[in-house]
């Protein structure tokens, strides 16, 4: 089988003959994908975007306006990129109101609303001199990656015992000062440049989204309060459960090998009074944060910028494309870095197995295992909040829900599995449309239980392994943090570990002590995930219940 070009840039342009389109431009998108190797799965949704996307390009368009197309492969990355001459419109607006009639709802426009919406950070817009564009990446190389880090964790098990029991003490030794560890070192350098601005930019596009509270609505004040109880709740199961068992010896990877000269700053986790830690969250100028890595202070300033962009009326339009720019910029960085981690959890994962005695593998289990019982505990949460608010039988729910928990947890994505989440709301869970296509998309850009338990337990147990006592003031800081953060989330593979990051500065542990389960972030993505999207539905079916947009006979069969 011949070897596939790295570079690929492929052009064609399709004209209008009896107003129409002479060939289907989808079904050639399709054929080229497949000829470049990529997935048929990958392919067909692809396809099936383009050809919407087409669809509201020619609604938009002068008559006889020709449909240019452009397929490129950039080593991994293979993206679809369509012009076409037109007036500027919004691809994944509803045309209808939150709260409008449902019988007034265009369902295919809703339609393909719920389908740009899926594909998150993977559909990029935009109209630049009366042209609009739009870019589809069709994602096969985030699912390529999971598979690799997951490949890459059984070969770093495989090889560091192969170098524990096999090789020579001094070769092994040198493999690992002088390769793994300087592959591990490379990453998280790298990893810590983008941290201060994937945050700051993610948060301002977020926040920046909302003119004002009004826009919502009853029934949008409503999912949203409803997704904030919930992340409360789930920030206090993550902490108190850690405090309650408290996995892991206390300074365990400080003084070992691993640990590669990782030193706890302990001097600036003296406590503070709570007082002070509220008083320091307002910075004395804008540039000192940005300089000084102080993450609390950086997420201020992004918030209110974020509010200030979408209540600042003529220019807001401008300054919201020049941060979604921005934030593109940094999320491809992101997901650029993020190629790598095969490579950084092989090197991390191989030290741990060379290094680490018995105990101390227990105890990077044990951090895992209180991540998954509390994922666990926030499911039974679930439960009993759709029992006491709702009312309704929780089994069902779950019985009823268990197809998207499996698409959340192999796709490890809450914006993919967002089409399955959507049609389980409403022909499974009997959620009306009106309240479905509008908290599902929502939940999957804000709503992040999972998240939330994953940032803190992960946060205060790598404090713990290191060896720093985490201050109640502390804890203050580091609640808000995550709860911010799970706002403005990056939605791109490594987005998990740079929030992480940020958590570990609040608390005053290195970025580099995440090298102690970088290699557990896979599999523990899969089930908070699984956790997010569950919130999503279940948050979704106390609202409708409430509002009496629920059909209860459509709930309560098999």
């Amino acid at each position: 089988m011949p070897k596939k070009p790295k570079i690929v840039n492929i052009r064609k342009t399709f004209r209008i003959k009896e107003g129409a389109l002479r060939e289907n431009p989808a079904e050639y998108i399709g054929s080229e994908l497949v000829k470049l190797g990529v997935g048929t799965k990958f392919a067909r949704k692809t396809e099936l975007l383009s050809e919407e996307t087409v669809a509201m390009f020619s609604e938009h368009a002068p008559e006889s306006a020709p449909l240019k197309v452009r397929i490129s492969r950039f080593f991994g990355d293979v993206s679809v990129s369509l012009f076409m001459q037109g007036t500027e419109f919004d691809p994944a607006g509803h045309t209808d109101e939150i709260g409008a009639d449902p019988d007034e709802i265009a369902s295919e426009n809703a339609l393909r609303s719920i389908l740009i919406r899926s594909h998150g950070e993977k559909y990029k817009y935009r109209n630049k001199g009366g042209v609009n564009c739009a870019r589809i990446f069709t994602g096969e190389t985030e699912q390529k990656s999971r598979n690799y880090t997951m490949i890459a964790l059984i070969l770093g098990v495989l090889f560091g015992l192969f170098a524990r029991f096999v090789l020579p003490a001094g070769m092994t030794q040198f493999m690992c000062d002088y390769i793994m560890d300087p592959v591990k070192t490379v990453f998280m350098n790298a990893l810590n440049i983008i941290i201060a601005p994937v945050v700051f930019f993610s948060i301002v596009t977020c926040f920046s989204q909302f003119d004002s509270i009004k826009d919502f609505g009853k029934l949008g004040v409503k999912v949203l309060g409803m997704y904030l109880f919930t992340t409360l709740i789930a920030v206090g199961l993550g902490i108190g459960m850690f405090h309650l068992l408290r996995p892991g010896t206390f300074g365990f990877a400080a003084s070992m090998e691993f640990s590669g000269g990782i030193s706890p700053n302990i001097a600036d986790a003296a406590d503070t009074s709570l007082l002070d830690t509220i008083i320091n969250i307002v910075p004395s100028n804008f540039v000192r944060p940005f300089v000084e890595s102080n993450t609390l202070q950086i997420i201020f300033l992004a918030v209110l910028c974020g509010i200030a962009v979408g209540a600042i009326g003529q220019y807001s339009k401008s300054l919201k494309d020049a941060f979604e720019a921005l934030n593109s910029l940094f999320l491809k960085l992101t997901s650029m870095i993020a190629k790598f981690i095969p490579f950084a959890a092989f090197a991390s994962l191989t030290i741990m197995v060379v290094s680490f005695d018995v105990d101390s593998f227990l105890s990077v289990a044990a951090g895992a295992g209180v991540a998954l019982l509390c994922y666990a505990v926030m499911m039974s949460i679930y439960g009993l909040l759709i029992l006491v608010l709702a009312r309704l039988n929780p089994l069902k729910f779950f019985k009823k829900t268990r197809e998207g928990m499996l698409a959340s947890f192999t796709l490890s994505s809450s914006s993919a599995a967002m089409p399955t989440n959507l049609r389980i709301a409403t022909d499974k869970l009997g959620i009306a449309p009106r309240v479905a296509h509008f908290s599902i998309p929502l939940g999957a850009t804000i709503n992040m239980d999972g998240y939330c338990i994953f940032l803190t337990v992960m946060g205060l147990f790598l404090a713990r392994a290191f060896g720093v006592e985490v201050s109640a003031s502390s804890l203050v800081s580091l609640a808000l943090m995550v709860i911010l953060l799970s706002l403005g989330a990056p939605g791109v593979p490594g987005g998990g570990l740079v929030c992480l990051g940020v958590i570990l500065k609040t608390i005053n542990v290195p970025v580099e002590a995440i090298g102690l389960i970088i290699a557990l972030n896979t599999i523990l993505d899969m089930f908070d995930t699984m956790n997010n999207t569950t919130g999503d539905l279940a948050a979704s079916l106390i609202v409708a219940k409430s509002e009496k947009l629920l059909d209860k006979e459509v709930y309560n069969s098999r």
